[in-house]
């Protein structure tokens, strides 16, 4: 299975069944389903219901509208809240991964959970100035 349905799959003139959906787009068919609680929007007046075209391609663009963020550059993304927001006490610690990228990790102002960034050595070095940064050591 996909990891991710592709818009670009869907005909927009044509009909599905749920199977016909999920096989078009290579996920399940309990997927699909899901799908409509979470808003698709189904004809379901009479048997099989159908899904139409453009309400399948109007759903999928939407949701991955929604999956993609962009952080400024000060900010962080909390596991918790699941929304940008800043570092407690103006904190974070940084891990190399790699030689050209590492990870900040810091505490959400907001609940106090955990948040990340992914961050170059060049990015840590900015956020510095605004940030107290702590380098860990990768275990």
């Amino acid at each position: 299975m996909a990891g991710r349905a592709s818009a670009r799959k869907v005909k927009v003139h044509g009909q599905y069944t749920y199977q016909e959906a999920a096989d078009a787009l290579g996920v399940s068919l309990q997927t699909v389903r899901l799908w409509r609680n979470a808003g698709l929007h189904v004809l379901d007046s009479r048997k099989p219901h159908l899904i139409l075209g453009h309400a399948l391609k109007d759903f999928l663009t939407a949701r991955q509208g929604q999956a993609k963020r962009k952080l400024a550059r000060d900010q962080f993304l909390c596991m918790a809240c699941n929304a940008p927001s800043h570092a407690f006490g103006s904190m974070a610690d940084y891990t190399p991964l790699t030689p050209t990228r590492g990870l900040l990790t810091a505490l959400c102002e907001v609940c106090g959970g955990a948040c990340t960034k992914f961050s170059s050595p060049r990015l840590r070095d900015d956020l510095a100035t605004i940030l107290s940064i702590e380098t860990r050591n990768q275990k």
